[in-house]
């Protein structure tokens, strides 16, 4: 009596698939076409934005910090100026110590004024003391990196070089940009070990 028996048949049954989704048409546009005119100041915004004029100096005041800074980088890449550069950081330069010294005596000669008279005289001879010391300094310092440019580099004008030692020599050794890369009181040896 197969009546109440399992067939394999039964068993053997396929899975029936779920019915496929019915797929609907594009989705309905929340925002409207542009038109032409719209789309072309678009595409010329994109190229050539539209800016206040606080944007425009700003960016202006931008490209010129990195005009400037390209070529600063590249006047401190020739190989004349890193010896020159090298030449002032050797040395102990009275000249970076000259701001800290004078505001000292001028406010010594201020505050002393009303105590001791004698002390604003006195101040007065030590600045231009200070003054001549300096002097002296910088012209010893000329005259020494003059000679090695004329033997390093013979052909190379010297022209502007001097302002290019002054300037650095007046700041302080923190503050030089590109920073010291020789010790103070080495002896200057061209070309540096590390350039050969």
């Amino acid at each position: 009596m197969g009546l109440f028996k399992r067939t394999d048949s039964a068993a053997a049954e396929p899975e029936v698939a779920p019915p496929p989704e019915v797929v609907k048409g594009p989705a309905k546009k929340t925002v409207a076409t542009p038109t032409r005119r719209q789309a072309e100041q678009a595409r010329r915004d994109r190229i050539q934005p539209t800016l206040t004029p606080k944007q425009a100096k700003a960016r202006e005041r931008e490209a010129r910090y990195k005009e400037r800074g390209e070529a600063e980088a590249k006047i401190h890449a020739r190989p004349v100026n890193t010896m020159c550069r090298d030449w002032v950081d050797r040395r102990w330069n009275l000249i970076e110590f000259i701001l800290p010294v004078m505001l000292l005596l001028f406010v010594g000669s201020i505050v002393g004024s009303g105590a001791v008279p004698l002390l604003v005289g006195i101040s007065a001879y030590l600045i231009w003391g200070v003054f001549i010391l300096v002097i002296l300094d910088m012209t010893i310092m000329w005259m020494g990196l003059r000679r090695q440019l004329r033997t390093h580099f013979p052909s190379e004008p010297l022209k502007g070089k001097f302002r290019y030692v002054l300037s650095r020599a007046m700041l302080m050794r923190r503050s030089r940009v590109p920073a010291p890369r020789v010790k103070r009181g080495t002896k200057f040896v061209w070309p540096p070990a590390e350039d050969r």
